[in-house]
């Protein structure tokens, strides 16, 4: 029998949050929309020809996507006009990931709020042979 009646009513009223929550969450994830995994930078080098502009600090850049691919960082170059697809598929990847970690913790804290509500819930069997008849 649940003894505190306000307090397990906070819980359900949590649970219900949380579960809304989560219905923001998963939102992204129903898109077809294609994403690229990573981040993208410009990446400045040098040449090596002696008579070159990077030799006097004018570094030559490009941009590119560095991602982990099997515990290596992979740096892909962007060709040339495909800069704003590019970011854009990244910055959709990254959302993708900040929701999956949101939608992780929101889970753990369900979690949570569902064992406190099944202790609140829980019984032992009766010794004396009588049964509760609210179950």
């Amino acid at each position: 029998m649940i003894t505190d009646k306000k307090k397990f009513s906070q819980l359900r009223q949590s649970l219900g949050r949380l579960s809304n929550d989560i219905k923001q969450l998963i939102n992204p994830f129903f898109s077809e929309k294609p994403v690229i995994k990573g981040s993208v930078y410009e990446l400045k080098t040098k040449c090596g020809k002696p008579g070159c502009k990077c030799a006097q600090g004018q570094l030559h850049g490009h941009m590119v996507v560095s991602a982990s691919e099997k515990g290596k960082t992979k740096l892909r170059v962007i060709p040339s006009g495909f800069l704003v697809e590019v970011q854009g598929k990244v910055r959709r990847y990254q959302e993708l990931r900040r929701a999956r970690k949101n939608l992780v913790e929101v889970h753990k804290k369900m979690l949570q709020v569902i064992d406190e509500m099944e202790a609140m819930r829980r019984e032992e069997i009766p010794v004396s042979g009588k049964i509760n008849a609210s179950s």
